[in-house]
């Protein structure tokens, strides 16, 4: 009988580890009757496993009580996720047109030389207009933004009209958009023209320079264009240090 009354306590166990919550509490109820006869340490032993029985049951209820209480919240804020989302776009803008206006006054400044595109062809000049669309995006993405200089971009020209037809609100564009040339600008020490046929890498930047891109999409190739306009402005030259961080996978 001994051994009978222990398998039973051993199956109540098993049973009660793997049962939904009302059949928790009914495991238990059935429990406390089968040692409800029993005397001495025996009885105070049973008591003692029901109590701990009840007490894990509770913690149970508790724990599900608390989990549907959290998944509730979730749905909740799941439902007001649109206007958050509208919330947040709205102060995503508003952070880009200041750190943008803010450049405009104290940036670091980047002009693109487009004194170069007579020699392109119309493909090549839509180009150029989507470049400079890439460009911009970039600036506006980028956490201390340039002050970007459109230099030699006379109006009405091919260019001029292409970046009107192909990137919408272009003239909305946070940048500065000028006839003049760098030269006009800036004085001549303080130009550094971007050109991969550069002897020396630029590896840091100096905020006291200003830094040029050629504004130049050349599908024939021709070679240091760049480097001989960078010549007929007689200032100093840098080329990105491509080579020296990044190799090419063939």
């Amino acid at each position: 009988m001994k051994e009978m009354a222990h398998c039973q306590s051993d199956v109540c166990e098993v049973q009660l580890n793997g049962v939904s919550e009302a059949m928790d509490l009914l495991q238990i109820d059935v429990e406390a009757q089968v040692v409800e006869g029993r005397k001495g340490r025996k009885e105070a032993t049973c008591s003692r496993n029901v109590m701990r029985k009840q007490r894990n049951w509770e913690r149970q209820v508790e724990a599900k009580k608390s989990k549907r209480k959290e998944e509730k919240q979730r749905k909740k804020l799941r439902r007001t996720d649109g206007s958050h989302c509208e919330f947040t776009k709205r102060t995503l803008k508003a952070i880009t047109k200041e750190r943008l206006a803010e450049a405009l006054i104290s940036g670091p400044k980047l002009c693109v030389d487009l004194s170069m595109t007579d020699s392109m062809s119309d493909k090549e000049i839509s180009r150029l207009a989507a470049q400079l669309r890439r460009l911009y995006g970039s600036n506006k993405k980028a956490t201390q933004p340039f002050h970007l200089f459109l230099t030699n971009l006379e109006e009405n020209s091919r260019l001029y009209n292409e970046c009107l037809r192909m990137n919408e609100g272009f003239l909305n564009y946070m940048l500065d958009i000028t006839e003049e040339s760098c030269l006009d600008l800036f004085p001549s020490e303080a130009l550094v023209y971007l050109t991969p046929d550069a002897d020396e890498a630029l590896e840091t930047l100096d905020f006291d320079k200003v830094y040029i891109l050629g504004g130049l999409v050349d599908e024939s190739i021709q070679k240091k264009l760049s480097l001989r306009r960078a010549r007929e402005l007689s200032v100093q030259t840098a080329r990105l240090p491509i080579n020296e961080y990044m190799c090419l996978i063939s």
